[in-house]
Order: C-alpha cells, then sequence, then structure tokens
C-alpha cells in the first residue's frame, strides 16, 4: 500500500511512519506547514524544530519528506474560525477544527491526486468493521486515557477506509519504546500542552489573537440581576471559570453565561452550572445519517469529561437535542458534543445551547 503520512515533529506521528515502514509500505512523510511563527518555543507544534525533527525522522525511517505549506487554508479554517468563536461567546476547540478542515479533508483530497492509497496520522484511534461486516466504523483507543476519537467525530465511513491509526492499540509507552528502538530522536520528546498557533504566535494568550475594542460590559449575579463590576471583554470568560472575575460576594461565583449581544457576564454558584439538555448543531453522523430519531447513547460535552448517559433527539439530521439522565456541569456552547455508542463513535456536532 503506499502511504502518505502526516508527520507533526512528535514521536506519535513519527512511530507511525516507522511502523507502516516497517510492515513493508511504502511511505512518503508529509509535514503541514500551518502559520507563521513570532517566538519558537517549547510546545509549539509547526515550529522550524518540528519540521526539522520530523524530516531528521524520516531520513532515519528511508522514507522521502516533503513540507507542505497551507498557512492560508489554515489560517481560514481554523484560526479565523477560532477567533470568531470566541467573539461570539463561545469557547473553541480548534484541534477539532484542524482535523476536519486541514487534515482529513484537503489531505484526502491531495493523497489520491497523488496517487496515494492512505493517509495516516499518528491519533490513537481505531478504525474496524461495524457489526454488519460490511462497513466500516470509527473506535475508541485501547488506551482509553490517550483516546482521541473525540477530535476525529467528522470522519465519514466512506473515509475511513482511506485513513490509518496504527497507533490505535497501542499504549504511549510502547509507541516511545518502539520510537527508542528504532533510534528516532523524538523518541522521549516532549508532548505539546497548548494550542499550536497561540503559543507560536499569540505568547502563549489567545487574547492577544482578539479584537479588543469596544467589548466591555457588566457582570451580572444571574439569580438576583444584580450588577457585580464590570468586565474588559467576555472573551476573557469560559463557561465555569471561577478564577480572575475580579467580583466577589463572600462566596464562590463561577461564570454560568456569556451574552456576546449585550456584552454581559453571568456569575452565580456551582449548582447554577448543572445543566439537563444541550442543543447540538452542524452535526456529522460517521454513516451519513442518524441512526433514528431518538438514540440512546454515551456523550462527551469535552475532550478530558468521560461519556454520560443520555438522549439524543436528532432533528433534521444537523441538529439535536441532548437530555442527560444525570444533569452536567458547564456543558459550553463552542466545544464539541460526542456521541458513541459503547466503544464505537456514532457522530457529533457542536454545542449551541444549554439549559
Amino acid at each position: 500500500m503506499r502511504v502518505l503520512a502526516l508527520m507533526s515533529g512528535g514521536v506519535d506521528s513519527s512511530a507511525t511512519a516507522y511502523l507502516l515502514k516497517k510492515e513493508g509500505h511504502e511511505v512518503v512523510g508529509a509535514t503541514l506547514k500551518l502559520f507563521e511563527l513570532s517566538k519558537e518555543g517549547p510546545g509549539c507544534c509547526g515550529s522550524p524544530r518540528d519540521v526539522y525533527d520530523a524530516k531528521d525522522c524520516a531520513r532515519m525511517i528511508g522514507i522521502p519528506h516533503y513540507t507542505l505549506d497551507e498557512t492560508e487554508a489554515f489560517q481560514k479554517g481554523v484560526i479565523d474560525v477560532f477567533k470568531r468563536s470566541y467573539e461570539e461567546g463561545e469557547t473553541p476547540n480548534p484541534c477539532v477544527e484542524c482535523n476536519r478542515s486541514m487534515k482529513f479533508g484537503p489531505m484526502l483530497e491531495l493523497a489520491e491526486s497523488w496517487g496515494f492509497d492512505a493517509v495516516a496520522t499518528g491519533h490513537y484511534a481505531r478504525i474496524g468493521l461495524n457489526e454488519d461486516e460490511k462497513s466500516l466504523s470509527l473506535y475508541r483507543a485501547h488506551d482509553e486515557r490517550k483516546d482521541q476519537s473525540y477530535f476525529l467525530y467528522m470522519l465519514k465511513d466512506n473515509q475511513l477506509s482511506r485513513i490509518l491509526f496504527p497507533l490505535g492499540g497501542l499504549k504511549k509507552t510502547e509507541v516511545r519504546a518502539i520510537a527508542e528502538e528504532a533510534g528516532l530522536p523524538t523518541a522521549q520528546k516532549a508532548e505539546s500542552q497548548e494550542i499550536c498557533f497561540v503559543g507560536a504566535m499569540a505568547d502563549g494568550d489567545y487574547r492577544n489573537l482578539l479584537n479588543h475594542s469596544d467589548q466591555a460590559g457588566p457582570i451580572i449575579e444571574q439569580r438576583s440581576g444584580r450588577v457585580l463590576g464590570r468586565h474588559q471583554g467576555y472573551f476573557n470568560y469560559t463557561i465555569g471559570q471561577r478564577g480572575g472575575l475580579g467580583v466577589s460576594v463572600g462566596e464562590p461565583l463561577y461564570v454560568t453565561a456569556i451574552d456576546p449581544a449585550q456584552k454581559t457576564v453571568y456569575v452565580g454558584a456551582d449548582d447554577e452550572l448543572l445543566r439537563s439538555e444541550i442543543s447540538v448543531a452542524d452535526i456529522s453522523w460517521v454513516h451519513g445519517d442518524a441512526p433514528g430519531s431518538r438514540i440512546p447513547a454515551q456523550v462527551k460535552i469535552r475532550s478530558k469529561s468521560p461519556a454520560v448517559e443520555a438522549m439524543i433527539e436528532a432533528r433534521d439530521g444537523l441538529t439535536a437535542m441532548v437530555r442527560f439522565n444525570e444533569p452536567q456541569r458547564a456543558p459550553t456552547p463552542g466545544q464539541f458534543a460526542v456521541f458513541y455508542d459503547d466503544v464505537r463513535v456514532l457522530g457529533g456536532g457542536k454545542i449551541t445551547h444549554a439549559r
């Protein structure tokens, strides 16, 4: 099989390329240049150091390597979406948008046009047959602590046959051991802990990317309607946030809601963060259509949250109401709700409202 391996310069993608070459595939490495750097430092994915590491690993593995300039597409498909989401009072997840608009849309098309059979990445997720043994589905990784299926919910079944996730059945310690055995320089490289372009372009603070003009407004206690103070920009806050509010009432306060139209931040007690249902839009189902109008499932409302039992009430195929069996703390507009049937991904979409 002829495989285009996307190499970020980290241990996971390097080990992926190595394993595929070892299995006898014809592998070509590619690293995406996604943005211009204002600084370089630890954890800045996409930095010149990362490109160098990817090229160095490709050389040691014995495969060709190319750097693809995708800065314009990344600006439009990820950075601009990220900024717009914050300006709309949301808390975005750019890693989901990057997978959607960069890695598994254009790259699959590019790979096909170049004569590749598949695209491979270092994501921790699995692809396997459905119960009907005719179609493919996306599954959680064996190592649930590293599972990245949440970030991949938008993949369609007709794409899965052209994608490889060699690390889906491995633990991180095993991946590092494989890279060590292969002599790859990334074997003990630290993982990126921040949003790549924020660290590289905004000195680690996403607010440096946003429009700060005329964004001040009131901070209001939700229960009483009392104005407690003023903020200098609602984009400084996220649902569930406790610290840095600049106001106090003698008990802990949390951000409970953000109204960008009125430039208002609402605060309240911890129990005011509990929500029984969420609205989800722009839904992508792995198999094209919702598997029913009422779908019992497990739902993750953020990448690090556990999947919880819920009923999905599908509407027009692109939207749904999700009703939790038990109220959930701080579901946040702009984040993504991903639907599971045990370890199998059904689909997901963006949270727009929580009640």
